[in-house]
């Protein structure tokens, strides 16, 4: 059966679409859980009050919810698709602000707009199906969540390796930085479906 898992696991990545897809999902989300993990020592270095420790770490998954809430509610699946690039900057752009020495409710500000970038991802579910052979599509999803853990692990664990060399502001933006970049590689070969024209 592991033999059969690590096949099938190779036989999808070798696929350009699939592994690129794989790739966006994956990258962002470990970004900005990396800037994620440093929000407390963040919050000890400024000097915040105790209460925006818990203040600022709520921000990222309320932001979450929100722009799952309103993309996913309220956006065609066309638009999500057209709106996947700009959200998935959004993850990153906001977190720059943590490089310069800014108020605590500008951090909730950033750390909550970047949680409503998530929502790009709801813009390649169908593109992602579409890429998957109809029988590895259980395995696919398999891989994608335990890529998307593996990853969101590392991401702390880089970004936390970086906040010891520079300060956890420099590092968070660092974060940034990278959501942001994947955001333009996404750029340059996602193609968002037309919306269907109207009917006269």
């Amino acid at each position: 059966m592991l033999r059969q898992s690590w096949r099938g696991n190779g036989d999808l990545l070798r696929s350009t679409a699939v592994r690129r897809l794989l790739l966006a999902q994956w990258l962002p989300s470990a970004a900005v859980t990396g800037a994620e993990s440093l929000v407390v020592a963040y919050a000890g270095v400024r000097g915040f009050p105790a209460g925006g420790y818990g203040f600022l770490l709520a921000c990222l998954p309320v932001g979450m919810l929100v722009g799952d809430l309103l993309v996913g509610r309220c956006a065609a699946p066309a638009t999500r698709e057209r709106l996947v690039v700009p959200l998935a900057a959004l993850m990153g752009l906001p977190l720059l602000v943590f490089a310069l020495p800014v108020p605590l409710p500008l951090c909730a500000a950033a750390l909550l707009s970047a949680g409503c970038g998530f929502a790009y991802a709801l813009g390649l579910q169908r593109r992602f199906l579409d890429a998957l052979p109809a029988d590895g599509q259980g395995q696919a999803f398999t891989l994608l969540g335990s890529g998307n853990m593996t990853l969101q692990g590392l991401g702390p664990a880089l970004f936390g390796t970086a906040a010891a060399l520079t300060g956890t502001g420099p590092a968070m933006a660092a974060a940034g930085t990278a959501a942001a970049l994947t955001a333009l590689w996404i750029a340059t070969w996602h193609r968002p479906a037309p919306a269907l024209a109207e009917p006269a």
